[in-house]
């Protein structure tokens, strides 16, 4: 008992510490009110659930089998439960868990803003994140993505595409947590080096429709052109019941219609031989 309390007092103490070291730097750098509030909620979610460590700054000097085999324990059955990664082999999986990374995002965080450089792909494991995405005429489409979702499929389609090219695509859509969010990354050249060595695999079919399934871009362009044609559907209702008074004005709504449905893309990746 008293060697668990000293424990405690240790890690209360080194908390308080790194606090006092965290309000001493806003104060100085006179970040605004609302700064200081996110940096103190994400400090008080990273202490409740890592205990205020980062394991993988812990772990890096190590012998790199033992790291390797601590990241697996650590990150494969997380990596498991992404659809995605469901059917891979476990010499792909091992690679993976090598490189990823853990991440933490406070609630009304925003992972990545449309238009953003995609510098790594984040895989949800718990928690849920809202997609918002810039349409034609003022729209805004939105989704949400919650356990076993993903962001940056954009990579994905870089990683895999001939000829390659070396920039980095942008963010098509603006990712903000709901909720407090776990996910774990995986950087853009970890990403390019796991599809340059395993690309038998990232061609499968079956992982062509996951990955499909669970694309933010691509459910929002399905998204976009079901309610277009819920829509066009109305409209011929309505036609057949009264045709004269639909006449004048549906031409016009047709048009805006498909200029919406040509307007929205679609995405275009290496799903599409």
């Amino acid at each position: 008992m008293k060697v668990f309390l000293e424990d405690a007092m240790q890690e209360k103490s080194k908390m308080e510490l790194e606090r006092r070291d965290m309000e001493w730097w806003m104060r100085r750098r006179q970040l605004p009110s609302h700064l200081k509030q996110r940096v103190r909620l994400y400090e008080r979610q990273n202490w409740a659930l890592m205990g205020g460590e980062d394991e993988m700054e812990l772990i890096k000097d190590l012998p790199e089998g033992l790291r390797r085999d601590i990241k697996r324990f650590l990150c494969l059955e997380l990596i498991r439960m992404v659809p995605l990664f469901h059917n891979l082999d476990d010499l792909i999986l091992d690679n993976i868990c090598d490189r990823v990374k853990p991440l933490l995002f406070i609630k009304n965080e925003k992972i990545i803003r449309e238009g953003d450089l995609v510098q790594q792909m984040v895989f949800i494991v718990q928690g849920r994140i809202k997609t918002s995405q810039n349409l034609s005429k003022g729209v805004v489409a939105t989704s949400t993505l919650g356990p076993g979702g993903y962001i940056g499929d954009e990579l994905l389609s870089w990683c895999l595409r001939k000829p390659f090219i070396n920039r980095v695509p942008t963010c098509s859509a603006t990712f903000t947590c709901i909720e407090p969010t776990e996910a774990f990354g995986l950087d853009a050249n970890h990403l390019r080096y796991v599809t340059d060595h395993f690309r038998y695999k990232f061609v499968d079919e079956r992982l062509k429709r996951t990955i499909r399934y669970y694309s933010s871009n691509w459910r929002t362009w399905a998204a976009v052109n079901i309610q277009l044609a819920w829509r066009r559907y109305v409209v011929r209702t309505r036609r057949a019941v009264n045709r004269v008074s639909e006449e004048d004005g549906g031409s016009n709504r047709m048009l805006r219609q498909y200029a919406t449905i040509f307007m929205s893309f679609r995405p275009h990746d290496h799903l599409e031989t």
